[in-house]
């Protein structure tokens, strides 16, 4: 087995000559991926890890060419990654070209790695939103004749890694909500509650997966719940929230509505709305039952038509 100082050595090789080696020389193992927090703001700072995935072969060094979306993010810099891979070899950043190359080793003193390590982590500042739901490489592995995505083992055999480039920030646009129009429902005979379906909450958003919460004004914790003429108009609150704990909200009105004649609304008409209608009487008041400007006989007439009943009949 060659010293690591002899396997820096042909990483080191291995860089320079990675435009020239035969594919056939190549091994063909290993996976290096980008990965980073799935969720994040405009102005948030991320850091992406270059990182060797679980029960990779033995290696000792890792090259690797980037390139990244420049109207969503900024670079910021580097950081070290861990052991052990903690000899730095090179690192290149062009802000106009958006590239990032870079070469990672191991000290003499540190064994191999077989993967689950990041080797590299790179800061960047999201400075815009994605314009999509799907980011597309936000930070990607780049075909390079100089510098090539490679991994190299204990024997200083360049291995050529499969690559997963960063695509998961949800940076899309923030959730929406559309919520049903307003609703009037008029109680069954002798009751003061009513039932009725709401319609359809529409929502979209980015991510996996979005929840639609409810909140009732009159404190009911079921949608199927009866609205009391008491509490109305009945407020419910739609929400929408993303993965990322974006949301968009929407009200819709349940009102439930007065029965004709009913002036006094306690769900029957009775001495109380006669009531109303004689305090008006002469008036366009409250009493003017047939909404003809003035309280006249025929709105008495309407009440006592109605006596005893949830609602007149227009």
């Amino acid at each position: 087995m060659k010293s690591n100082a002899t396997k820096i050595q042909n990483l080191l090789s291995s860089i320079a000559l990675a435009g020239i080696v035969a594919s056939s020389s190549l091994a063909q193992s290993g996976v290096l991926e980008l990965s980073t927090p799935r969720c994040a703001d405009v102005g948030d700072e991320i850091v992406v890890d270059v990182r060797i995935a679980p029960n990779a072969p033995e290696c000792v060094g890792m090259q690797a060419a980037l390139t990244y979306d420049s109207s969503v993010l900024a670079f910021l810099g580097e950081a070290p990654g861990d052991l052990p891979f903690d000899l730095p070899i090179y690192f290149q950043h062009s802000l106009l070209g958006r590239k990032i190359d870079m070469a990672v080793g191991i000290t003499p003193t540190n064994t191999p790695s077989f993967g689950g390590v990041v080797v590299k982590r790179l800061r960047f500042q999201i400075v815009a939103p994605a314009k999509t739901c799907i980011v597309n490489a936000l930070v990607q592995f780049r075909r390079d004749k100089l510098v090539r995505n490679l991994l190299t083992n204990g024997d200083g055999v360049p291995i050529i890694p499969s690559v997963v480039s960063l695509n998961e920030l949800n940076l899309g646009p923030a959730p929406e909500i559309s919520v049903p129009a307003g609703i009037t429902v008029v109680p069954p005979d002798g009751s003061m509650s009513a039932t009725t379906p709401v319609g359809n909450v529409l929502a979209s958003g980015c991510g996996d997966g979005l929840a639609i919460t409810f909140v009732r004004s009159d404190g009911k914790p079921s949608i199927t719940a009866p609205f009391d003429r008491i509490d109305s108009p009945v407020a419910i609150t739609w929400t929408v929230t993303d993965e990322c704990g974006r949301s968009d909200s929407g009200i819709q009105l349940i009102t439930v509505g007065v029965g004709y004649a009913d002036l006094d609304q306690d769900g029957i008409v009775n001495s109380g709305d006669l009531t109303i209608v004689l305090a008006g009487f002469g008036a366009g008041a409250q009493g003017d039952v047939n909404s003809d400007g003035i309280v006249d006989s025929q709105d008495i007439a309407i009440v006592l038509g109605a006596w005893g009943l949830p609602s007149g009949t227009p």
